[in-house]
């Protein structure tokens, strides 16, 4: 009899682990998308409570090329990304898009965020009014009342075009 018990008991316990250990991963990534925890995240997989918007662009950059700051509210957070329009066979990995978040009085910036080719596997994806237009964008960032963001595009020529700050 003591040995059934011991039995159900560490049976019990095993089941009790797994059901914990299945529950943490969820429970660990809402936590971790407030504030700055979402930073690098596919925007396109995020579940938005506002937007996404572009509050700026998109912008002509020459040739098929446009680029736009796009902009959304998740888990009561803004975060923003960027994104580069181009034609298909463009030479669009010579271009890359990337964002540039800093503090309000400019004392902390960081400038290549997420940076990515044109064409990046797993970023890119057919602009779906069927047309032969594609777009890659940067993950998202986290954007407080104290930062400000904006999308910038390096173009084939070696220039650097950049939305305003938002």
């Amino acid at each position: 009899m003591k040995l059934k018990s011991r039995l159900g008991v560490l049976v019990g316990a095993l089941l009790s682990s797994i059901a914990l250990v299945v529950s943490l991963p969820n429970s660990a990534y809402a936590a971790s998308c407030s504030g700055f925890g979402c930073d690098g995240h596919d925007p396109n997989v995020q579940t938005w409570q506002t937007g996404p918007v572009s509050p700026y662009g998109p912008y002509d950059a020459g040739g098929s090329f446009q680029y736009e700051l796009r902009w959304g509210k998740t888990d009561g957070d803004q975060y923003s990304w960027g994104r580069l329009w181009y034609i298909s066979g463009s030479n669009e990995q010579d271009w890359s898009v990337y964002v540039q978040r800093c503090t309000k009085d400019h004392s902390t910036c960081y400038w290549r965020l997420g940076e990515k080719h044109g064409g990046a596997s797993g970023w890119t994806a057919k602009v779906p009014s069927g047309t032969n237009y594609y777009y890659t964008r940067t993950p998202m960032y986290y954007n407080p009342s104290t930062y400000e963001m904006r999308a910038c595009v390096d173009t084939s020529d070696g220039d650097t075009l950049c939305t305003p700050w938002y």
